[in-house]
């Protein structure tokens, strides 16, 4: 998610709401936490990509159960 988004970084997440097309939500795959723009939904999954393509890695469609919230705060 650079350049927004840098290793290192924290942010606040809001978890009761719905995550939209656009959003840039926190996800868990396996035991590591992602930072991830929301690019489609289907069939019941959430397609997520980085802002810079250079540098992020590419990710299977996730489940919305893997969502930990929509990043709301950067500090």
């Amino acid at each position: 998610m650079e350049p927004a988004y840098l290793p290192g970084d924290r942010v606040v997440t809001f978890n009761w709401v719905n995550p939209r097309l656009g959003d840039v939500i926190v996800f868990k795959s396996g035991k590591e936490h992602f930072i991830k723009r929301i690019t489609k939904f289907k069939n019941g999954e959430i397609k997520v990509n980085g802002d810079n393509k250079s540098v992020s890695g590419k990710f299977r469609p996730i489940k919305l159960s893997q969502v930990t919230g929509k990043v709301i705060l950067k500090y």
